[in-house]
């Protein structure tokens, strides 16, 4: 769990609007059909490549962020991002899910000299160095699986500058996506994609500038053998100290989705704990109010094993999973019939030797009724 520093006026700036019907829609089919199919979802974060929240190090204050990003951004380029998303494509071929809920979606920027660190306003770097994307998406293709971006919300969009030897400077952009992936048999529609409003964003200070990191979500009607219902991907604020914000994400999530035609199938990183019996398991006590977690229902419990976070280090062995905050919810007329956790085992890790993700994934089978 990350440490938050101060902020110029104290601490973590963290505004809460409870305002939770912002982003709610409806779709109506006109009635019930009978009909029922089985669908398969997957929830896959698939790692920034580094730990961003090491930027918060007191070592990493002023002018030493600049060698603080430098570092940072050589363990994203050994992270091996080309083998990782190999590694998530496989698991997608081997899971086959009609719709994907992906997290982390990155792309990286470099700009070269760099300008962020001198007067003025900043050239925004626009040279791709790395895009999760579409590096998945042709992993994907090359295994001759047909998948559609369906819904793609943008998130946050950072940049910083960096230097060795303090005479040449390069700047680093990172901008994260949340994205949902719709195998081509998969009619989409009503597709919605949204930020949550700034007063629910955890605002820190990096190397003396306040940071906004925006967190969204997105949802869309989907259709599979005449049955339509609603797929939701999100991914919440990290708990701790911005556990607030976290908060009141899943209330915003949790209103949008009550006026949506059921059935509701809400997958993602939701960074809220079961096992944790005050704040940091609150969101996911809210959403089981109205919702089943799949894989706890195909387990029977809610609070053991199908640890999905964190591997510390990709790099390392043995697993280091420790916590479940990746999440497969529904509701409505749906039964998960089986659910299972993907990208935990050793024999997955590539053979570059890293881990595909900080996180395991989960995919779960739920039949959905019209």
């Amino acid at each position: 769990m990350p440490t938050f520093t101060k902020t110029g006026a104290g601490a973590l700036t963290l505004l809460i609007a409870l305002a939770l019907p912002l982003f709610a829609g409806c779709d109506s089919n006109g009635g019930s059909t009978g009909l029922e199919t089985d669908v398969t979802v997957m929830t896959r974060n698939l790692y920034l490549g580094a730990n961003l929240f090491d930027l918060l190090d007191p070592a990493c204050a002023d002018a030493a962020i600049l060698g603080c990003v430098a570092q940072l951004y050589g363990t994203v380029e050994a992270s091996d991002i080309h083998a990782r998303m190999g590694a998530i494509a496989a698991e997608i071929e081997a899971t086959n899910p009609d719709l994907v809920g992906l997290q982390e979606v990155t792309t990286y920027y470099s700009q070269a000299p760099g300008d962020h660190h001198l007067p003025g306003i900043p050239k925004q770097a626009t040279n791709i160095t790395f895009d999760f994307l579409q590096i998945l998406m042709d992993e994907l293709d090359a295994r001759g699986l047909n998948y559609n971006i369906a819904a793609e919300n943008m998130n946050a969009d950072v940049e910083f500058p960096s230097t060795v030897d303090g005479v040449n400077f390069i700047d680093y952009r990172l901008m994260d996506r949340d994205v949902i992936l719709a195998r081509n048999d998969v009619t989409v529609s009503n597709v919605s994609e949204n930020n949550f409003v700034e007063a629910i964003t955890a605002v820190i200070e990096i190397g003396g500038v306040d940071i906004a990191f925006t967190r969204g979500f997105s949802h869309l009607t989907a259709m599979k053998d005449g049955v339509s219902f609603t797929f939701a991907n999100t991914h919440l604020e990290v708990g701790g100290e911005a556990v607030i914000a976290q908060i009141a994400q899943g209330a915003v999530l949790k209103g949008a989705l009550s006026n949506l035609d059921s059935p509701v199938i809400a997958v993602g990183d939701f960074n809220s704990d079961p096992s944790d019996p005050v704040d940091d398991g609150r969101v996911y006590r809210s959403f089981l109010e109205d919702y089943t977690d799949a894989w706890a229902n195909s387990q029977g419990t809610s609070t053991a094993g199908g640890n999905t976070c964190c591997q510390d280090d990709v790099h390392a062995t043995p697993s280091q999973l420790d916590n479940r905050i990746d999440i497969i919810f529904y509701r409505g007329d749906a039964d998960a019939t089986s659910a299972v956790v993907v990208g935990d085992d050793e024999a997955d890790i590539t053979p570059s030797g890293v881990w595909p993700s900080d996180h395991a994934g989960v995919v779960a089978t739920i039949t959905v009724r019209d």
